[in-house]
């Protein structure tokens, strides 16, 4: 039987969530299409007054909810599934209206996030290690830390969201989510949603201006903050968490490292780049942003990539054959174009497309291929978060590994090639957080999610993204008392 729908949910209004209602404000915002540059819908800016009420709401919250068990919090959280899949459809409808991406990429999106939930139906309570001595017993023991706020980005606005707001919930926290400006609606829906299984204050969101991200940060009620975004604004959350010692899970910028192996099957291995460099036009944290390709292989290589990256249909969410869509608002479309510009000045190759972005109805730029640009080029040593990428030579394994790690972001990484000990030990000896085998790039709920250096601080996902919104706590109980 098809889940049901709830009357009171529209999806051409939208409010902020506090204590299980929704609440408006006399100051609003709106994100823009991004295929059209039209406004979309307006949505409420929190106030200082509403953040304080968030609050409150929700410490009041998790004093009841961290008293129940995993069982029960988990049998919420199949509930919560059930209610999201009911609004699929318009879920989707409105992803492509906030993000522009092609339709079969923003329903990948929404359907994913039934992956996210039943990973964690399925999860086993994790517990702490327990010893036994002839004088005393030693119990670990993992509690909720309190009240989280998720700052969340606008590439994958809805399905990490719900990233954050899954492992909060099952740990035994309260969480307070602020949505990105750019692409606010899916993510108030979602929490929105979440309010007719989970009880008033657990699962709030509050949107709004500049100011709402530090006054959750510095908030002395609220326990944790889980970041995704740049790294600039990530080290600013860190350091204003220091003032109250909250717990940071920080999963900030890449400059992630393509190496081609000399024995990699080219026909293979350019698809799958092609789909690390531009999947989401591009707009992905882990997305392969320096392709390394062996100097035996590179002219074949080049042209083969070119070739797959000039098939990748750039246009509108319902136009046939689309693959990629615009850039998802106008602050991150100048940046790229000035990744044009400095290559231009610079009078580096192109092996795909060329220095000038043509004006367009929306934000669209298609795919780009910079021709080896040196490895001090802009291109090269900064993350363009857009569809262009440099494509780069190297000689000897030991060259492209020290090249690659010559980064200070450190988030993911993909290696192909045939030899399984010269790919291990590639994957080995690269300075990041996940290294993808011969596959492009994709997190999932299973692997753990961060960065080193600084990519970020903590991981999401898997057994230990739940354990980030845990305190441990040891008893130790000794027995001849």
């Amino acid at each position: 039987m098809a889940p049901s729908k709830l009357e009171t949910i529209s999806f051409t209004t939208f409010s902020n969530i506090i204590d299980g209602q929704p609440r408006t404000s006399k100051t609003k915002y709106h994100g823009i299409d991004p295929t059209t540059k039209q406004p979309n819908w307006d949505v409420p800016v929190a106030s200082p007054d509403d953040v304080e009420a968030a609050v409150a709401a929700a410490n009041k919250a998790f004093a009841d909810w961290k008293t129940t068990s995993w069982a029960y919090r988990t049998e919420r959280i199949g509930r919560f599934k059930e209610a999201l899949e009911a609004y699929e459809d318009e879920m989707i409808e409105l992803l492509l209206k906030e993000t522009g991406k092609p339709r079969q990429f923003g329903a990948q999106e929404v359907k994913s996030c039934a992956h996210f939930l039943d990973w964690h139906l399925g999860m086993k309570e994790p517990q702490g290690e327990s010893y036994d001595f002839p004088d005393k017993s030693i119990v670990n023991k993992f509690v909720p830390l309190g009240v989280a706020a998720a700052i969340c980005p606008w590439n994958f606005p809805l399905l990490l969201s719900l990233g954050k707001v899954l492992p909060a919930v099952q740990m035994g926290n309260a969480i307070i989510v602020k949505p990105s400006p750019f692409t606010p609606y899916t993510a108030l829906k979602m929490v929105e949603i979440a309010n007719t299984v989970f009880p008033p204050g657990l699962v709030q969101a509050l949107g709004g201006d500049d100011k709402l991200g530090p006054a959750l940060v510095d908030h002395p009620e609220i326990h944790k903050i889980s970041f995704t975004g740049s790294i600039a604004t990530g080290k600013r959350v860190m350091a204003a968490a220091a003032k109250t010692v909250k717990r940071v899970t920080l999963e900030m910028g890449g400059n992630d490292p393509a190496i081609v192996l000399p024995d990699a099957d080219i026909a293979k291995a350019a698809p799958m780049v092609a789909m690390g460099a531009f999947f989401n036009t591009s707009q992905v944290c882990i997305a392969s942003k320096r392709i390394y390709v062996h100097s035996s292989q590179y002219d074949a290589f080049l042209e083969a990539l070119t070739n797959v990256a000039k098939s990748l249909k750039v246009g509108t969410p319902n136009e046939d054959g689309v693959m990629l869509g615009p850039i998802q608002n106008s602050m991150q479309y100048e940046k790229v174009k000035s990744f044009f510009r400095d290559a231009k000045s610079q009078g580096y190759k192109f092996a795909l497309g060329s220095s000038d972005v043509p004006e367009s109805q929306g934000f669209f730029i298609n795919p780009t291929i910079i021709d080896n640009p040196p490895d001090d080029s802009m291109v090269v040593t900064e993350e363009p978060f857009g569809p262009i990428v440099p494509v780069q030579k190297y000689e000897d394994v030991e060259e492209v590994i020290r090249r690659a790690n010559n980064s200070k972001a450190g988030l993911g990484a993909t290696v192909f090639g045939k030899d399984p000990k010269m790919l291990q030990y590639v994957a080995d000896r690269l300075e990041a957080g996940s290294v993808w085998v011969n596959s492009y790039p994709a997190a999932g709920p299973q692997a753990q999610f961060g960065g080193v250096k600084e990519s970020g601080i903590g991981t999401e996902f898997g057994t230990m993204g739940v354990l980030a919104y845990a305190n441990v706590k040891a008893i130790t109980t000794f027995k001849d008392v």
